[in-house]
């Protein structure tokens, strides 16, 4: 396993808002099942077979009626790459029984950084300001020693960024802390402006990053200021779900 702080990558932003890939969350066959089976099997090859792809891929995790019922899906855009948008819907769309469509756009503001490809490597978060990608590497190593393996720890949303040829930016997409704030003009269709007011109670199979900000839209909060804890103080991973803070406070 290959770790690097936040700081090391260039996530991509967009300031437009991203076309996304919609996947009823519903339709997914065990309720043990996480879309990141999905997104890995999609997106690690594809992160191999050019090591020049960069992108970063954003999540918004809402109720929706997109496929004929009120269900709660998640909804996949795209910062970068134009590539990976349509590898996450080939996965999607062929797995058995799963619902997928390419849907409405959301603002980059609405959504969670979940995952994000460079050096070809697939990269995810692992704890507070780490991230981490499956492979070999020494130096690799060295910066995970003395990181505590939790699959649950939450994610940190610092970085910075570097200055890369906008060829391979897609939607208006800058590279953070490049410094060269150029857009790309694109012609957008509707786009989702409403978030869900206010939940009775978060659902078992939503993730805690996006109850997160759920939380932060509905009370005005900065983001990254809402964190859901374990009964030990310490902050869940973002794609952790529901469910297993609650069995850790059972």
């Amino acid at each position: 396993m290959i770790r690097k702080p936040v700081n090391e990558l260039h996530f991509v932003r967009s300031r437009e808002p991203m076309s996304t890939v919609e996947l009823d969350l519903d339709t997914l066959p065990e309720k043990s099942f996480r879309y990141a089976q999905l997104v890995e099997s999609a997106l690690a090859p594809l992160a191999a077979a050019d090591s020049r792809i960069c992108a970063t891929v954003y999540v918004y995790q809402g109720p929706s009626v997109n496929f004929g019922n009120y269900g709660y899906s998640a909804f996949f855009g795209v910062a970068g790459d134009r590539r990976v948008l349509g590898a996450l819907y080939a996965s999607f769309s062929g797995a058995r029984g799963l619902k997928a469509r390419y849907s409405d756009q959301i603002q980059q503001s609405q959504a969670l950084r979940e995952y994000h490809i460079e050096e070809g490597r697939l990269w995810q978060p692992e704890e507070e300001h780490v991230w981490c990608a499956s492979g070999d590497d020494e130096a690799g190593a060295a910066e995970g020693e003395g990181v505590e393996e939790d699959e649950d720890d939450d994610v940190g949303q610092d970085d910075k960024g570097w200055e890369e040829d906008e060829s391979d930016l897609d939607d208006s997409a800058t590279l953070e802390g490049s410094g060269n704030d150029q857009d790309v003009e694109v012609a957008a269709p509707a786009v989702r402006t409403e978030l869900p007011a206010r939940f009775r109670a978060a659902r078992s199979d939503a993730s805690v990053g996006s109850i997160c900000r759920s939380i932060e839209a509905v009370f005005g909060l900065p983001e990254g200021s809402v964190a859901l804890r374990g009964p030990e103080k310490k902050a869940l991973r973002s794609d952790a779900s529901i469910r297993t803070l609650r069995k850790r406070w059972e």
